[in-house]
């Protein structure tokens, strides 16, 4: 296993950029914000608000939101801060319907990479 820490977003300089020069793309449950930033790696961040709900919902929803992302994540382009912010109905879904918006919202914003296998349910 990888060491996760230098792929997460962790300053505050950094989301603070992503929200006010980013491109946002909103989906069912979740919104992504996204950035280029200049590294040869893509640094991601998963967050839920207070509106998503108690710690444990707003804890479960960002569990589900890296869940679905990390069968996506091969094909994910390098070089971008993605920030997934969770949205209120996001609780009470299953893995599988959060990936497959997921992946259709990363299609749109052109930040999944075509012809790289990934662990897509056929």
């Amino acid at each position: 296993m990888r060491d996760r820490s230098e792929y997460t977003i962790r300053n505050q300089r950094d989301f603070s950029r992503i929200y006010k020069q980013g491109k946002s793309r909103g989906g069912r449950y979740t919104v992504i914000l996204y950035k280029r930033n200049g590294l040869k790696i893509s640094r991601t961040a998963f967050v839920a608000s207070k509106k998503v709900g108690n710690s444990v919902e707003r804890n479960r929803a960002r569990r589900l939101m890296r869940a679905a992302f990390r069968s996506v994540e091969p094909g994910i382009s390098k070089g971008y801060d993605i920030i997934f912010v969770a949205r209120n109905n996001i609780n009470g879904r299953k893995e599988a319907e959060v990936e497959s918006q997921i992946r259709k919202s990363l299609k749109d914003c052109g930040l999944l990479e075509a012809g790289i296998k990934t662990n897509e349910k056929q």
